[in-house]
């Protein structure tokens, strides 16, 4: 499996992607978290839409569709360390 880094983009979503495509976004992170099709962490098997600058994370869709649960102990800590 290939290393990925994690970042917060624009909006403090976070995403994941390899080294070269995050740095292009400014502060990044290694992670050993798994990443979906579309660049969100993967946590218990399921993608996870985080939006730092309100604590929330979402699966099986984003804030408009998808069913939020309590933010896993991986992404906060994540999300701390790119603050």
């Amino acid at each position: 499996m290939a290393q990925n880094y994690a970042y917060l983009d624009q909006y403090g979503i976070l995403h994941l992607h390899n080294q070269q495509e995050a740095a292009k976004h400014g502060k990044h992170v290694a992670t050993n978290l798994q990443a979906d099709d579309s660049g969100y962490p993967v946590v218990d098997g399921e993608g996870v839409v985080y939006y730092s600058q309100e604590n929330a994370a979402f699966i099986r869709g984003n804030r408009k569709d998808g069913e939020r649960v309590a933010t896993p102990e991986e992404i906060e800590q994540l999300a701390d360390q790119l603050k």
